[in-house]
C-alpha cells in the first residue's frame, strides 16, 4: 500500500498569529521599564531646534526648490516635543506616586 501524505488542509501553520489563536503561545508577565523618557524627549526637542536652525540657514535654497515647507516641519517637531515632554513628566509623576503607595502598603 502507498503511504498517505497529508494534504494541504492538514498542514499546521506555525506563524505566531496561528499559534496564539490555538493557545500555544504563552505571554510572560513583563513589568514595564522604569524609565521616564524625559531625557529622550529633551534630546528630540534639541534635535528639532538644531534642524530648525539648519533649515533656516538653507531657507533660500529650499524656497527656490519649493521645499520651504520643511521649516514648518521642524517647528511642528519642536512643538510636539514640548507636548511629549509634558506627557512624559505627568506619566512619570503618576508612576512614582504609584510606587510610593506600594512601598507604604
Amino acid at each position: 500500500m502507498a503511504e498517505e501524505t497529508p494534504g494541504p488542509a492538514a498542514k499546521k501553520r506555525n506563524d505566531p498569529t496561528s499559534q496564539l489563536a490555538r493557545g500555544e503561545l504563552v505571554h510572560a508577565e513583563v513589568k514595564p521599564l522604569e524609565l521616564s523618557g524625559i531625557k529622550t524627549v529633551l534630546v528630540g526637542i534639541v534635535a528639532w531646534a538644531v534642524a530648525f536652525v539648519v533649515v533656516l540657514i538653507f531657507r533660500d535654497e529650499l524656497k527656490k526648490d519649493g521645499d520651504d515647507w520643511w521649516l514648518w516641519v521642524t517647528v511642528a517637531g519642536f512643538g510636539l516635543g514640548w507636548i511629549g515632554l509634558a506627557y512624559c513628566k505627568r506619566r512619570w509623576s503618576a508612576i512614582q506616586a504609584g510606587h510610593r503607595s506600594e512601598i507604604e502598603d
